[in-house]
């Protein structure tokens, strides 16, 4: 009996121990575990904290590759015509920048500024057009970015350069007359008012027509203002010459031809002047006058006397013998502003053509004659330009002086 008792003592203490060593076991487990959740947590902070680090450091970076360029500025108060000159200015609170500069007319490059500290540039619009700048900005590290510019439109200042009668001298009562102007200016329009004796007999509205038929029908002297406008509201007029519409007047032609006949005939007929052709022309630069003699050489016929305007004192008239090579309808000036009807060649660049057209050669801009003030070509009236287009053949003898 007392070693049964013994035994269960035993085995009983052997229990208790077993249950006490796995709770020790359990709570170290448990405490090792929460250790090690512990540990993971603060590495996790660490690397957030390197994160962040990191990103700032790339922002900073970021901050110095690209350089930025907050507007490209100017004085917009300026007028916008040729001669203006504008001064572009690049705003960026970035240090340390180079710029650089290149303008554009109507999308092609004209002028080029290579880098330098200076974020402006100043400029002088001699063309009308179209501008746009171009700044590029390069940083400290060689890193660059490009802005343009707002668009300024160029127009040309308005101008006006002649008032013009296609009638000179005395005129007949109902001959009919044509007042013309040529200006210059960009999107412009016209005004029209005749006077008679100083009172005003006609007033007309606005419109785009550059020119005014109006036919007198009552003698005196007459002229025409006309009020140019552009698209900015500014205007300004010029009067034309006088005419004076008389009731009987000699035509001005037969004046000149009765005069001058004898003479002429005279003097081109101790010349020799010869032709292929049954025609021969001889310009007046001094007077502004074209001679058509019709016959043979040593047998010349003045038969028309034509008002002519030659070329101005920069840019003359060719002088010397030439003859009649070619001829078209249209001539178009070198830059196509321009036209003329009944192109008719005598050398080089050289032609007989009417006064001048638009660039549609629908509107007379310029019919003024008897004067020097051409590139070179003899203008003359659309009638007389079309008689030596239709009359004149190749090969005709042409002499100027």
């Amino acid at each position: 009996m007392l070693y049964k008792l013994k035994t269960f003592i035993c085995f009983s203490l052997v229990f208790i121990l077993t249950l006490l060593q796995v709770q020790v076991l359990s709570s170290t487990e448990i405490y090792a575990q929460n250790k090690e959740s512990l540990t993971i947590n603060e590495s996790e902070k660490v690397e957030i904290d390197n994160l962040k680090e990191k990103i700032k450091e790339e922002l900073k970076v970021t901050d110095k590759v690209y350089p930025m360029i907050n507007s490209i500025t100017f004085d917009k108060s300026n007028i916008e015509i040729i001669g203006t000159v504008f001064t572009f200015t690049a705003i960026s609170k970035r240090e340390n920048l180079s710029y650089k500069w290149i303008i554009f007319k109507d999308l092609n490059e004209i002028h080029k500024k290579e880098y330098s500290k200076e974020n402006f540039l100043d400029f002088t619009m001699n063309e009308s057009g179209k501008y746009q700048a171009v700044v590029t900005v390069k940083d400290e590290n060689g890193m660059i970015i490009n802005k343009l510019s707002e668009a300024i439109n160029i127009i040309l200042p308005i101008k006006i350069n002649s008032v013009d009668i296609d009638k000179k001298g005395k005129q007949l009562i109902n001959t009919p007359l044509t007042f013309s102007v040529s200006a210059q200016g960009d999107h412009l329009m016209y005004r029209w008012s005749i006077f008679k004796d100083s009172n005003i007999v006609y007033d007309g509205l606005l419109s785009e027509n550059n020119s005014i038929n109006y036919t007198p029908h009552e003698p005196g002297v007459y002229k025409g203002i006309v009020y140019v406008t552009d698209e900015f509201g500014k205007s300004i007029s010029k009067y034309s010459d006088e005419v004076i519409i008389s009731e009987k007047i000699v035509p001005e032609k037969e004046q000149i031809i009765s005069s001058d006949k004898e003479t002429l005939e005279a003097s081109i007929n101790t010349q020799e002047f010869n032709s292929k052709t049954n025609h021969y022309i001889w310009i007046d630069t001094t007077k502004n006058l074209t001679y058509i003699f019709k016959g043979e050489n040593k047998n010349w016929n003045l038969t028309k006397t034509m008002v002519c305007t030659d070329g101005k004192a920069s840019t003359p008239t060719i002088k010397g013998n030439f003859t009649i090579q070619g001829r078209a309808p249209w001539l178009t000036s070198y830059n196509g502003k321009v036209k003329a009807k009944y192109k008719v060649n005598f050398f080089g660049h050289y032609y007989f053509h009417s006064i001048l057209f638009d660039s549609k050669g629908k509107k007379v801009v310029d019919s003024r004659l008897g004067k020097s003030l051409s590139h070179g070509c003899v203008r003359l009236s659309v009638d007389n330009a079309k008689w030596i287009y239709d009359n004149i053949k190749n090969g005709t003898g042409l002499y100027i002086y």
